[in-house]
Order: structure tokens, then sequence, then C-alpha cells
């Protein structure tokens, strides 16, 4: 029986995929109190977008597909890849090394983000738990929690930067070495430093992975173990808090089910061919998580346009943004919207602004969560 199955930083800025400039630096480490109440769910306001007049759209649209019932996906149903599937999932185009990476501001360009900042992401959890499928999203560890909670089958982590891409190679090789979540966390830990330094040499034929690994191990064991804490205190199983689910994100990750890539999300071919295999695969994309990648673009670029256009998705499928209130609260409003809706939305706003609102505001101390489901405002 096939998996239904599957396994993406942000300080301030988030994490973006644009058209600038590359650096590798030490990001520093917030040190804040994360939000422990949850506001109640809101939809945002119907707005009518600044924008301009309708895109004529002549490109090909992929059909919204069927949902597929639901159903309990443990780690037993997670499987070893067919000759055939490997061929499909991980033979795709890749991006050459960008020359440059964007920023929420200016003074943010070209910083590498190799841990988030989204503090709360499990405010996500009831709208993706279970929902199987395929998950493409952006970030250094985000994913990890998000397949713990919808069980996809396969998973494609997209970053342009280099450096996060070798995160997800670190974290491979602790998941392979660690048979258990407290080993896992424990190999962050400073007296298993020259263990598992020994253990990255031995397995990572790029010796920038180690160096990784020994300039920022406080910085990764920071975000894990805060990760941990909030989600505990909170009662939200996950891949940080519960063995089983643990487990379940191990068991995608050896079984080669969860693809890093170096994709730009305004780039053609990329994401144009993860949309192919999935279709090959016979598979909807049921969750995009774009973090707050979307705010660092002046406007929607008709090559993300296309892209998203692309992708084979059903009733299911939803998009995952943040958007940032980092002076309110020191964490993210966390904005759920389904994919049909999106592309309806794309195809008249100028930016995100249009979408959620130019001055989202949220709630001190709480877990904003806001369900976008509006339409676009009809144009003259």
């Amino acid at each position: 029986m096939r998996a239904r199955v599957t396994v993406f930083a942000i300080l301030l800025g988030g994490c973006g995929h644009a058209r600038s400039r590359a650096s590798e630096g030490i990001a520093s480490v917030p040190r804040t109190a994360v939000p422990t109440e949850t506001a109640v769910p809101t939809e945002t306001a119907p707005l009518t977008p600044v924008a301009p007049p309708p895109r004529a759209d002549t490109r090909p649209r992929v059909a919204i597909l069927p949902e597929d019932p639901p159903r309990a996906v443990g780690v037993a149903d997670v499987v070893s890849l067919s000759e055939e599937e490997r061929a499909i999932f991980h033979n795709s185009v890749e991006h050459p090394p960008t020359k440059a990476r964007g920023g929420i501001t200016k003074a943010l360009e070209d910083v590498s983000y190799i841990i988030g900042n989204e503090w709360t992401l499990d405010a996500f959890a009831p709208a993706i738990a279970g929902k199987g499928g395929g998950y493409v999203g952006v970030g250094p560890d985000q994913a990890y929690l998000f397949v713990g909670w919808q069980r996809p089958e396969f998973a494609w982590l997209v970053d342009y930067d280099d450096k996060v891409l070798r995160v997800h190679t670190l974290y491979a090789i602790l998941l392979a070495h660690s048979e258990t979540r407290a080993e896992f966390l424990a190999a962050f830990e400073p007296g298993a430093s020259e263990r598992i330094a020994k253990l990255i040499a031995a397995d990572a034929t790029d010796s920038r992975v180690r160096r990784l690994y020994r300039n920022n191990r406080e910085m990764f064991r920071f975000r894990l173990r805060t990760l941990e804490r909030g989600l505990r205190k909170r009662g939200v199983a996950s891949w940080l808090t519960d063995d089983d689910t643990y487990q379940y994100v191990r068991s995608m990750v050896m079984a080669g089910r969860v693809r890093p890539m170096r994709v730009n999300l305004l780039e053609p071919d990329g994401v144009a061919g993860i949309a192919r295999a999935a279709e090959r695969l016979g598979l909807p994309i049921r969750v995009v998580y774009l973090s707050n990648a979307e705010e660092y673009w002046d406007s929607y670029d008709p090559q993300f346009i296309a892209n998203i256009d692309a992708l084979p998705i059903d009733d299911a499928s939803v998009l995952l943004r943040t958007t940032l209130i980092w002076s309110i609260n020191r964490d993210y409003i966390y904005n759920v919207q389904s994919l049909a809706n999106y592309r309806r939305w794309l195809k008249v706003a100028h930016d995100v602004g249009d979408i959620v609102g130019k001055k989202p505001r949220g709630d001190r101390g709480r877990i904003n969560v806001v369900h976008t489901t509006h339409e676009p405002a009809p144009t003259q």
C-alpha cells in the first residue's frame, strides 16, 4: 500500500524567494517569550483590491481534482519508493545557485535564515491535519512540523539558499542516526558536539555541513527546544513532542519521500517540474507554505502566478502564509487560504496586501489565526 505521507528560516525577515544577493553569516537568535493564548480564528474582511484590471489568463489551468477521503496514516504506511517513483520524484529540474536573495527590508537582503522564527506554527495544525497528498514549502525547519500533521505522501522542501538546503542535509543525517526523538534533540546539546561532528564528517560529502553544525549548534538547539516547550505547553503533538509523530517524520525522510530542492519561486521550471512530477505520481498538492515570502515582493510576478497555476490541486488544497507583526507580539499572523481561492485572487491582486489588508492587525499575547475565504471584488 502506498504511503499517504511526507515531509522548510526566518528571523525578523521571515523567508523569501526573490532575485537579490547572498551572504553566509550566523544569524542572531531572538530571545523573546512565545505567545501562549490562542485567538479565535477570524475571516479577513472583504477588500476592494487596489489592483490593475484582471490579467488576461491565457495559460492552461490545471483542473481541480476531486478530493480523496481522508484516512488515518501511520509509520507502517511509509514505504520505500519504487525505481519509477524515485526517478519521477527526484529528477525534476533544480535551479542553479542564486547570486541574490531578497529581504523584507533592504537591510535584511542577503541574510541566510537557517532557523525559523514563527513560534506558533501549530496555529496551522487544524487546517492541515491528515490531508495527505503532497507538500511544497519554503524554509529550513517548518516542514518537519507540517509533515507530522499533514501526513503527505511526498514533500518538496524548496529554497533558493544553499545554506538552508544544507540544514536539510544536516537534519537527514541526524534523523538517520537518531532512533528516538530524545536522541535527535540531544544531538544539539554541548556534550554531543564531538560525536555528532564525527557522524557528519562520515556521512556528508560537503564539509560545509559539518561547519554549519559547529558554528550554529546552539542556535539550532535554541530553536528546537523553544518550539518543543511551546508545543508541549499548548498540548500539541508534533515530531518534537510525540514519539509516534517523530517516527513518522523520520520514516518519511529515510524512505526518500522528502526532497530538498534549490528552487526560486519567481523562476520557471522548478515549480513546474514539481507540478509535473506530482501529476505523474497521481498526487494533488494539498499544502503550499510560503512563510512571509509574499511580503518580500513589491508585486506578484507573472512567473510566480504561472507556477501556482501549474500545481495540481483539489478542494482540500490550502495555502499557508504568515504576516509579520513583530512589533506587536514578536510573532506573526497565521493565515490559511484555499489554493483555488488564491488562484482567483492572483488574477486581480497587485500584492499580498490586496488579499490580507495593507496593515494587518494582531493581538499582543495571542496566536493570531486568520482564514481568508472572501472572493475578489468584481472589477469594472
